[in-house]
């Protein structure tokens, strides 16, 4: 079942890859709507379709081709802000880091700073650890290893977040 699934997964992300690659100027909304449609197509859960979006349009080096800037608003379209949506974003790229975990910390960073991960989502996933957002194929010691790489921007934040309270 798990095999199946991401067969289905690899051809939602492939078919999403060839409509960016031939679609270079497609809208957020019209990216948004595509990967809805292999999601749905493809009988997967909506908390899918960011997982797809990711892995279709991003490579690990994504900040040498400013990936974050170019693909924000399609991603904002995709988790429209919804908590669970960011928490699914956060395992996306920790699935896109796990070989280079100090990428991981640049790519939270970029997504903070371009309003598409809240301060909450990021300090909630901090302090959980493993959780049922976690890819299977994250290992514990890669995700811990990507954890602590993403300490000096959780410390910001949170520095960030008392610096507010202070001002109130």
């Amino acid at each position: 079942m798990l095999f199946q699934r991401q067969q289905t997964t690899a051809l939602a992300v492939e078919a999403t890859k060839k409509f960016l690659s031939d679609n270079p100027d497609a809208t957020p909304s019209a990216i948004a709507d595509k990967v809805t449609n292999e999601q749905m197509a493809s009988g997967l859960k909506s908390q899918d379709r960011v997982h797809i979006f990711i892995r279709a349009a991003f490579t690990v080096d994504f900040f040498k081709h400013k990936q974050v800037e170019k693909n924000a608003p399609a991603i904002a379209k995709i988790t429209q802000g919804k908590n669970v949506m960011e928490r699914h974003l956060i395992s996306a790229c920790e699935g896109l880091c796990v070989d280079k975990p100090k990428n991981f910390a640049v790519l939270l960073k970029q997504l903070f700073d371009e309003e598409i991960l809240e301060e909450d989502t990021i300090l909630e996933w901090a302090g959980e650890g493993r959780t049922e957002y976690t890819l299977e194929s994250v290992e514990e010691d890669q995700r811990c290893a990507m954890r602590a790489e993403a300490e000096p921007v959780v410390v910001w934040l949170q520095e960030d977040d008392s610096s507010d309270e202070d001002s109130d």
